[in-house]
């Protein structure tokens, strides 16, 4: 089904009808001024649903930002040679040792 196309004109003789239609059809109408789209009218259940799925939409990019957060922070790790990194280890064990020395673990 095509949307309805409107003028803002036709839209200001015609504003029941056009929420009529969007309520009953099921569909959008297209508000233009001048050949140019402008706005869209639709249902209050269509206009939910938008929301639902911008802040599904907008969570899965707060998580893929997270990501690329840890991404960039984890680049630092990668940049360790084999050599540092088993120095951390070797620090991290001997760390561990110390506080069950100390009865601090």
């Amino acid at each position: 089904m095509m949307p309805k196309v409107i003028t803002s004109t036709e839209l200001q003789k015609q504003t029941r009808e056009a929420i009529d239609y969007t309520r009953v059809e099921r569909d959008v109408v297209i508000v233009e001024t001048y050949g140019r789209p402008m706005a869209v009218i639709l249902s209050y259940d269509e206009y939910q649903a938008y929301l639902r799925y911008k802040e599904v939409q907008e969570g899965r990019q707060a998580r893929f930002t997270a990501l690329r957060e840890a991404s960039g922070a984890n680049a630092a790790y990668n940049a360790l040679t084999e050599e540092e990194a088993l120095r951390l280890v070797d620090e991290a064990r001997q760390e561990i040792a110390d506080q069950l020395a100390s009865g601090k673990a």
